[in-house]
C-alpha cells in the first residue's frame, strides 16, 4: 500500500492545530494525514515510511546574504521522499521547516541551490524562518541533499540521463512546489479559501532555477526573488586564460590586482560620490584605460594555495594589454562577439595563474566549472579536465551553439514571454551585483531587455521598462558580489566594501505582493565602513545611479529619491540619489551577440 493511501487513513488521527500544541502536530502521523491525497499530482506515488517529523525549539537562524535571521523559532523538521509512477527505484527527497502555527504567516517559500546542486540544505531552508514561511528544498532524486547532477547526469560516457537532467533543470522544482503547497495547506489546516501566498527565493543556480519556474509554470508563485541567475552557459570562464595565451603573457595575481585597484580608484567618483564603491561600471568601462596602470608598484606575500611566491614589480605593458582585452569580451576570428565580459572594476576571478616550479612559470589555471559543463553537457564524457590547447573562441562558439541547440528547453533558461506569470499577477525581482566576478551583471540585463521586447513590442526603451516595473523588476547592485555584498578575490577571499546590498530582497517582494507596497528603488543596507547599517537605494534598471546632481554620465530621464531609502533622512543635497537613464550605459548592458546565427542573449 503507497503512502498516498495509508495518508487517507492516518487523516482519521482527530488533531487539530486549533487545538492542539505544537509538539502534538509536529508528528509522524499528523504529518502523514497532511499529505496530498491520492492522485493529487498524476504521476507521482510518495513512498511509504518515508515521513519523519522532529520539533525544533528555540532555534536561531544566523543572518545570511538576503535575510536578517530570526531568533527564538520553533519549526517542525520534515522530510518525505516521492517516485515517479514506472520507476521503481526512483527516491525523490523532500525537506521542509514547517514554523509553529503560532509563528506562521501564511507564506509558503521554494529555496533553490547553487553550483550543480539544487538545494542548499539548511542554510536554505532557513531564509524562510524571519518571515513565518513554511520552507522547502528537494534533493531532485539524486540520491541525497548532498549529491548534485555531475554525480547522476550520464549513465556512462556518452550516454545522457535526461531523466536527471530535465529532473535538475525545472521538474523537480516544480514537483517540490506542488507536493510543498498542498502539504503546508493541510499541515496548518488551511479552507481552500484561505490565501498562503508562494514565494521562491534563489541565487545563481538557484536564481536559474526561479526563472525556470517563472517561464515553464507562471500560474505557481505569488512573487520571485532571483539573484545573479545562471540561466546560461558557463562557458565564457575560459576567456581569461585564452587571453593570457594570445599575448603570450601569464601575470601574477599580485599585478592584476594592482589593476583593478587602480580601476576602481579611477571610476569611484564617476557617479558623483566617492565612497570605494564603483556604482558606475557602463562609465569604468567607457573611460578607464588599462594602460594609466603600465609602470605602478605591486608588491604582494606568496600565495600558497596557486604556489606563487612573494612578488614585487611595476605593472608591464603586456599585462596591462591582458587586462584590456579581458574586459573587451570574447570574440571570434571574424571579430564577432561571443560573450560580453566583466567591467574593470570587476575581480580577475577567470584568470588566475598558477607557479609551475619545474619551469618556474606561471601557468594558466581555468575555472574548473567549464571544463566540467563542456564534458558533461556538450562532449557527455565524465571527465574533470579539457586541456586548455584544445580550446580557442571559435572553438566555444560552437560548443555554445551546440549546448543551445541540445538544451534551449532544458537547462537554459532564456524564454522571454512571462505572460502567464504576469497576467496570475506575480511579481519578480530580479538582483545582480555589478562587481560580479561568477556571471556578469549583462547576463541579467540582456534576458531583461529581450523580455522587455518579447512582451512590449510597441513601446520604446524608458516606457517598455516603465511598464515592466509594475510586475517585474531588475536592480543592478553596485559593488555587489557573485551573491553577497562584497566581492571574492581570485584567491577565493570574501572582501567586505562599503556598498548597500539588499539584505531584506524578501521583505521588499512580500510587501509588494501581499501589501501592493510599491517602492521606486530597492532598499539596501551599507554593510561597512561609517555609515555601517544606513539604508540606500539601489536604482532599477535601466536607469542608473547620480549622486548629489551629478549628470555627467549625460543621462537624461531623472528619477530624483533620497538615496538612503525608508525610515532615513537626508539633509544634504549632495548626498541625494538620482536614477538616471543614460543610452550609452543602456547599450553597454545590451549588447548584441552577433557571433551567432540564432538569437542569442
Amino acid at each position: 500500500m503507497g503512502l498516498l493511501k495509508l495518508s487517507a487513513l492516518a487523516s482519521l488521527v482527530v488533531t487539530s492545530m486549533c487545538s492542539s500544541s505544537f509538539p502534538n502536530v509536529c508528528t509522524t502521523a499528523f504529518v502523514e494525514s497532511s499529505l496530498p491525497t491520492p492522485g493529487f499530482f498524476q504521476g507521482l506515488e510518495l513512498i511509504a515510511g518515508s515521513v519523519t517529523a522532529q520539533p525544533v525549539t528555540n532555534f536561531t537562524a544566523p543572518p545570511d546574504s538576503t535575510h536578517p535571521g530570526a531568533t527564538s523559532r520553533d519549526f517542525c523538521n520534515v522530510t518525505f521522499a516521492y517516485r515517479h509512477v514506472g520507476r521503481s527505484n526512483d527516491r525523490v527527497n523532500l525537506w521542509l521547516y514547517l514554523p509553529n502555527p503560532a509563528q506562521f504567516k501564511n507564506r509558503f517559500l521554494a529555496t533553490g541551490g547553487g553550483g550543480l546542486s539544487v538545494t542548499l540544505g539548511a542554510r536554505g531552508l532557513s531564509t524562510g524562518l524571519p518571515y513565518g514561511a513554511a520552507s522547502i528544498t528537494t534533493d531532485a532524486g539524486f540520491g541525497g541533499f548532498d549529491s548534485d547532477l555531475s554525480h547522476v547526469i550520464l549513465y556512462g560516457n556518452g550516454a545522457m540521463n535526461y531523466d536527471a537532467l530535465i529532473a535538475y533543470s525545472y521538474r523537480a522544482m516544480h514537483e517540490m512546489t506542488v507536493l510543498g503547497k498542498e502539504l503546508t495547506r493541510k499541515f496548518y489546516s488551511s479552507s481552500n479559501s484561505t490565501k498562503i501566498y508562494s514565494y521562491f527565493h534563489g541565487c545563481s543556480e538557484g536564481g536559474r532555477e526561479g526563472m525556470s519556474q517563472v517561464q515553464k509554470y507562471g500560474t505557481t508563485f505569488d512573487g520571485v526573488s532571483v539573484g545573479s541567475p545562471a540561466i546560461r552557459h558557463p562557458i565564457f570562464h575560459y576567456h581569461g586564460p585564452l587571453t593570457q595565451r594570445k599575448h603570450n603573457y601569464y601575470p601574477s595575481v599580485c599585478e592584476l590586482s594592482r589593476i583593478t585597484s587602480d580601476a576602481i580608484a579611477f571610476c569611484d567618483p564617476l557617479d558623483g560620490k566617492t565612497d570605494g564603491v564603483v556604482s558606475r561600471t557602463d562609465l569604468c568601462f567607457a573611460r578607464f584605460n588599462a594602460s594609466s596602470s603600465i609602470g605602478n608598484p605591486f608588491n604582494c606575500s606568496a600565495v600558497p594555495q596557486l604556489g606563487q611566491p612573494s612578488t614585487a614589480g611595476t605593472v608591464s605593458a603586456k599585462a596591462a594589454a591582458v587586462a584590456a582585452e579581458t574586459w573587451r569580451g570574447m570574440y571570434d576570428s571574424n571579430n564577432k562577439l561571443i560573450h560580453p565580459f566583466y567591467a574593470p572594476s570587476v575581480e580577475f576571478g577567470d584568470s588566475v595563474t598558477v607557479f609551475n616550479p619545474s619551469t618556474s612559470q606561471l601557468e594558466p589555471f581555468p575555472n574548473p566549472l567549464s571544463p566540467a559543463v563542456v564534458n558533461l553537457l556538450v562532449k557527455e564524457v565524465y571527465s574533470a579536465t579539457l586541456p586548455l590547447d584544445e580550446v580557442s573562441p571559435d572553438i566555444i562558439r560552437e560548443w555554445v551553439n551546440e549546448a543551445m541547440n541540445k538544451h534551449l528547453s532544458t537547462i537554459f533558461a532564456l524564454w522571454p514571454d512571462l505572460t502567464p506569470f504576469k497576467s496570475n499577477g506575480g511579481k519578480m525581482i530580479m538582483w545582480h551585483g555589478e562587481a560580479d566576478s561568477m556571471i556578469p551583471a549583462v547576463s541579467s540585463t540582456m534576458y531583461q531587455d529581450k523580455v522587455r521586447k518579447t512582451m512590449y513590442p510597441g513601446l520604446g526603451v524608458q516606457q517598455g521598462y516603465a511598464e515592466m516595473s509594475k510586475w517585474n523588476r531588475l536592480f543592478l547592485v553596485p559593488g555587489g558580489g557573485h551573491c553577497d555584498p562584497g566581492t571574492v578575490d581570485p584567491l577565493g577571499v570574501f572582501k567586505p566594501n562599503s556598498a548597500a546590498w539588499p539584505t531584506e530582497v524578501l521583505r521588499s517582494l512580500m510587501e509588494w505582493v501581499e501589501e501592493g507596497k510599491d517602492f521606486e528603488k530597492l532598499e539596501g543596507i551599507v554593510q561597512e565602513g561609517e555609515r555601517k547599517g544606513e539604508k540606500e537605494g539601489i536604482c532599477g534598471f535601466p536607469l542608473r545611479p547620480v549622486w548629489g546632481g551629478n549628470t555627467t554620465s549625460g543621462g537624461n530621464g531623472k528619477s530624483k529619491g533620497k538615496g538612503k531609502g525608508k525610515g532615513q533622512q537626508q539633509d544634504d543635497d549632495e548626498e541625494e540619489l538620482q536614477c538616471v537613464f543614460d543610452q550609452q550605459s543602456f547599450e553597454f548592458f545590451t549588447p548584441k551577440l552577433d557571433s551567432f546565427l540564432v538569437d542569442a542573449y
